[in-house]
């Protein structure tokens, strides 16, 4: 007996919710940074009390994408016993430190690489598993980013930025 059901390739599937993914990072990311198509390539940080300092990097910019880093950085505490020159050696580490390609003609955006959980996660392939894995954490990410009350600043006609602050829904 043969049946007529055709059952859709489950790749398919995933391929179309990771670029429904991709659109929902890129509006998040407009919410968050709304001028981020005119930004210069700059690093800013954005503070809310109670919360971590978030900073972000622009660090390409063109018509049609841009390029950023997004992250946290925890600065190592010195032990008391510690001299002054160990105490101004210490490290910050960037976690979680995402890079992300930001395609304002096509509304989307995507993790490039990353580091989460103390493991780097580089793009070696456009596979559908890292994708989806370093796409999902930004989705998160971002969600309680604007949840906190983080945004970056609004560039001014010089391009700039400027000090009025972003109020996400506003």
């Amino acid at each position: 007996m043969h049946c007529s059901v055709q059952h859709k390739s489950r790749t398919t599937d995933r391929f179309g919710n990771l670029m429904e993914l991709y659109e929902r990072n890129y509006v998040q990311l407009r919410l968050l940074i709304p001028d981020l198509k005119r930004g210069p390539i700059a690093t800013t940080v954005s503070n809310v009390p109670g919360c971590l300092t978030l900073y972000l990097q622009l660090t390409e910019q063109s018509p049609y994408t841009s390029t950023l880093r997004l992250t946290y950085r925890f600065i190592e505490q010195a032990s008391p016993s510690a001299t002054e020159a160990q105490k101004t050696m210490l490290r910050a580490t960037a976690e979680p430190d995402l890079t992300i390609r930001v395609y304002h003609d096509a509304r989307s955006a995507e993790v490039m690489s990353g580091l989460l959980h103390g493991q780097q996660h580089p793009r070696k392939t456009r596979g559908l598993d890292g994708s989806w894995r370093l796409n999902r954490f930004l989705y998160k990410w971002l969600r309680y980013l604007l949840y906190r009350g983080h945004g970056f600043r609004l560039c001014d006609q010089s391009g700039q930025w400027d000090d009025r602050a972003v109020v996400p829904g506003a």
